[in-house]
């Protein structure tokens, strides 16, 4: 408790700036720091497509923040909340690891503050209040069969993803499951600035639509107010440290393949305002998180990198075959980045018993193509093992860019999707099915005509042919318009919103022995 609040003194934050929640985690009031004109410097991690076990970027970027606050530079780190999806499935834990991790780290991975558990609850009384409507058929008219709200679980559980309910004896809907971390409060949450921006957001939210057509929104349930009660805290980012003692803020956890994939905005603009370098790092490759946060993030806030960093490890180039395809993975990815001209530095996450060979080549590679690059080995040497590449970032974070835009407010719905899949997925064709068509002229000359694109992706290969399929063709399924969150949510090749868990998932090796978690990888 006393290095917490010794932090938070350091950051100058008062007594009525935060909420302590034990001896290792306080809650910072938002409302009462945003308005500090001090303005950091922010950092961007993303990567290649990674293996199964991840490429380390939130283990990087951990090492980067205690590399950097040794520097005597002060930096904070702005991460997103891990799901139970990911802790019980495959992935396994999202606090870092080896000498770089943050603590505690049992607490962040399962309950934490109980946010992920609000946010649920919050989507899920929408939820209710909706067949509540239905079952005592109200005034609003809302056809059953024309429901967009979904319900959502902080668990991996696919039989959900497509259920009947019964409202009534004689009333029965179809609903659908998404995970937490891809569902429409979790959207919102991450994307307002303010409580009374989220309080707008989630009004605006539509939920379905009547027997006559009409529109029906949140406001519509005068439920908003009960919903707020739910995330009355869960707006406060968390507030932890790193093993190191470096300051961390841990808020929201959007998922990137089926979400918009960053940490709050709140959390990394309250970072920005108490450092010099605020660090945050996006989910899975540049293809996914890197992609909304330039495209879809900074549609409506501005929130330009002033260095991005690409993690990349050998064992992950292996997987892309990259040592025989002369680094072809690796260079469409550094592309994303010079595609903005935005500055970048690329952090080798060096792994104990990787080929020295291979080590070469990849530096050889990236030096003959005048790329700044780094190795990254504080996973083993703690902040020391990151002191090159921490140094090569502020040198880098100073050049002055002139930021290109990809996406312009002049392009409809059709053109926004094919330069996303040109130059991030490197497809020169996407194919929309008809009813993708018919959704996307009912959206023409409306209110949502404009709003960004977050497109639902997997993430293992840069296109999404995981298989390598001969006459491979990314296929638009379905769009969904997001009114919380402000965005058209656009699914491909029959990528699911609630993941299932693997034939072999971690939940098996976990275990409570003597007090102690054990088991999370």
């Amino acid at each position: 408790m006393n290095q917490i609040v010794d932090m938070l003194n350091k950051l100058n934050l008062k007594n009525k700036d935060y909420e302590l929640y034990g001896n290792n985690i306080a809650k910072i009031n938002v409302n009462n720091q945003l308005s500090s004109n001090k303005k950091g410097k922010l950092i961007v991690l993303t990567s290649i497509n990674p293996t199964p076990a991840g490429e380390g970027k939130t283990t990087t970027a951990i090492g980067l923040v205690d590399s950097l606050n040794l520097l005597n530079k002060q930096a904070i780190l702005a991460l997103r909340e891990p799901s139970l999806g990911p802790i019980f499935g495959q992935k396994g834990s999202a606090s870092g690891g080896g000498e770089s991790v943050v603590i505690p780290e049992e607490k962040i991975n399962f309950h934490f503050t109980g946010d992920n558990h609000a946010i649920t609850s919050a989507n899920n009384l929408i939820s209710s209040a909706i067949d509540n409507e239905i079952y005592w058929k109200s005034s609003l008219n809302l056809d059953p069969q024309r429901i967009i709200w979904k319900r959502c679980l902080d668990l991996n559980d696919r039989s959900l993803r497509e259920i009947e309910i019964k409202v009534s004896k004689t009333i029965t809907r179809k609903e659908q499951f998404t995970i937490t971390a891809a569902s429409s409060m979790m959207t919102i949450l991450t994307l307002s600035i303010s409580e009374a921006d989220l309080r707008e957001r989630i009004k605006t939210s539509l939920v379905g639509y009547s027997k006559t057509g009409k529109e029906i929104f949140v406001s519509d349930l005068k439920i908003t107010g009960a919903v707020m009660t739910l995330l009355k805290d869960v707006i406060k980012p968390n507030f932890v440290l790193t093993k190191y003692n470096s300051p961390v803020l841990i808020h929201c956890g959007p998922f990137a393949n089926i979400s918009i994939g960053t940490n709050s905005i709140l959390s990394t603009k309250l970072a920005l305002s108490l450092a010099d370098y605020a660090v945050i790092e996006t989910g899975f490759g540049s293809d996914l998180g890197f992609e909304k946060f330039m495209n879809l993030i900074n549609d409506s806030v501005d929130l330009m990198p002033d260095c991005v960093v690409m993690v990349v490890t050998l064992r992950a180039l292996q997987l892309h075959n990259d040592f025989q395809n002369n680094f072809s993975h690796l260079h469409q990815h550094l592309k994303h980045i010079k595609l903005y001209n935005l500055n970048l530095v690329v952090a080798i996450n060096y792994i104990e018993g990787d080929d020295i060979v291979q080590l070469q080549q990849l530096q050889d590679w990236l030096t003959k193509n005048n790329f700044f690059w780094a190795v990254n080995k504080a996973y083993t040497d703690g902040p020391g093992g990151a002191v090159d590449l921490a140094s090569l970032i502020i040198k880098q974070a100073d050049v002055k860019i002139k930021y290109k835009k990809l996406i312009n407010n002049t392009d409809d719905i059709t053109k926004k999707i094919e330069k996303i899949v040109k130059h991030f997925y490197y497809l020169n064709k996407v194919v929309f099915s008809n009813k993708v068509k018919k959704i996307i002229n009912e959206i023409i000359d409306t209110k949502y005509e404009k709003y960004p694109i977050c497109i639902v992706k997997s993430h293992a290969s840069i296109d999404g042919n995981d298989n390598d399929k001969k006459d491979y063709q990314l296929k638009i399924e379905n769009i969904e318009i997001n009114t919380g969150g402000r965005f058209i949510l656009v699914y491909t090749n029959k990528i699911f919103a609630m993941p299932g868990l693997n034939k072999n998932s971690n939940y098996q090796n976990m275990d409570l022995i003597n007090d102690e978690i054990i088991g999370i990888k």
